[in-house]
């Protein structure tokens, strides 16, 4: 007789990272070998997430990770000491999740893996107020004196797009709005470019994703 057959169908692609960490290194890997919940990746740069196990972990350190991983791979770090990484430049290299050491398990470890593959994210609560200090300050210091929505579009930017999802033409957008066609065009080619978007088409698709409108 032979066992279950074991298929890779919804299990995350994963890699190990180096950090110098070699014990570390060597338990993770061999967890994601034996895991019928994951899949070892061949490639790092083609696996789904990318773990690591740090300690007091800073900015640089995390861009190194980063340069190891292939460009969409999302990172699980696995933390013992300080955080010390600034929380904005972690979460723009991809970090999504960040597991203390203290208390780990590994069946902890495979749920967290597997929500990050499926586009969730998990920082301790102390993290997570961090980011929302920092993403407060950073509304409040630099959008906000430049006219900036924190989805990164003015206020006029947003009522336009608006107005354009709602199906108004852009000469009855600038009607309402008090601007020219001409204008109302520089306007959306402004957010075009910044965002770098297709058309006026995916500029609105943007926003609405985005619940910027």
């Amino acid at each position: 007789m032979t066992g279950p057959v074991r298929t890779t169908a919804g299990r995350p692609v994963v890699t190990v990272l180096t950090t110098g960490d070699l014990i570390s290194e060597l338990a993770l890997d061999s967890f994601v070998r034996q895991s019928p919940h994951l899949l070892r990746a061949g490639d790092a740069r083609a696996a789904d997430v990318a773990v690591a196990a740090l300690h007091c972990p800073d900015t640089v350190a995390v861009t190194r990770l980063r340069k190891q991983a292939g460009e969409r791979t999302s990172l699980v770090l696995v933390v013992s000491g300080e955080w010390r990484a600034n929380l904005h430049k972690a979460v723009e290299l991809g970090v999504r999740a960040v597991l203390p050491r203290a208390g780990f398990t590994w069946e902890a470890f495979t749920q967290t893996v597997r929500q990050v593959r499926a586009g969730h994210a998990d920082l301790p609560p102390a993290l997570q107020g961090r980011l929302l200090d920092q993403m407060q300050y950073t509304y409040r210091e630099v959008l906000l004196p430049r006219g900036l929505t924190p989805g990164g579009l003015t206020e006029r930017e947003t009522k336009v797009l608006q107005l354009v999802a709602e199906g108004h033409e852009l000469q009855d957008i600038g009607n309402q709005l008090g601007y020219s066609e001409r204008t109302i065009k520089n306007v959306l080619y402004g957010v075009i470019k910044r965002h770098r978007l297709r058309n006026r088409s995916h500029a609105v698709s943007f926003a609405i994703r985005s619940g910027l409108i």
